[in-house]
């Protein structure tokens, strides 16, 4: 089992954040470019507790990687955390911590923290999670500056 854990600086207010975690919209434009899930595409409703779902994940939107399991443990408003249960491919477990605490009132800590069983793969899927996470910040970033963050907050 190994940990890996991103966190950054969002100049926006936390509850925004919060409320952006939750759309699957949100998902897929800070996946855009590195892997899209056809099975959450179109998805409208917020993420709760109890949802669980498998489909097809395709690297680069187009070479199709692995069937992955996902399964939505908690759903915290108070504390701002999602926990995920997920699994697929060569993943034996790949426990999702999403994370969101205010600094002041326009600024806040968005972390992902991820614990990873991938077997004897593990180092190895630990390394390509930090990169995928970096993106993945680099893409929330992007996020808090344009029209469409409004409309998920």
């Amino acid at each position: 089992m190994r940990t890996v854990r991103v966190e950054s600086v969002l100049p926006a207010n936390v509850d925004q954040v919060w409320s952006a975690m939750l759309s699957p919209a949100t998902f897929a434009y800070v996946c855009r470019g590195l892997f899209a899930v056809p099975a959450v595409a179109g998805r409208i409703e917020p993420l709760r507790a109890g949802d669980r779902g498998t489909g097809w994940l395709f690297a680069f939107h187009v070479l199709p990687a692995y069937r992955h399991t996902i399964e939505v443990i908690e759903v915290d408003a108070p504390t701002r955390t999602i926990r995920t249960r997920e699994r697929g491919g060569v993943l034996r477990s790949w426990d999702h911590t999403l994370h969101a605490e205010p600094i002041d009132e326009n600024t806040c800590t968005y972390s992902d923290s991820v614990d990873i069983d991938a077997g004897v793969l593990t180092p190895a899927v630990a390394r390509i999670a930090t990169a995928i996470y970096r993106y993945r910040h680099r893409r929330w970033q992007k996020l808090v500056h344009t029209e469409e963050f409004s409309t998920l907050a």
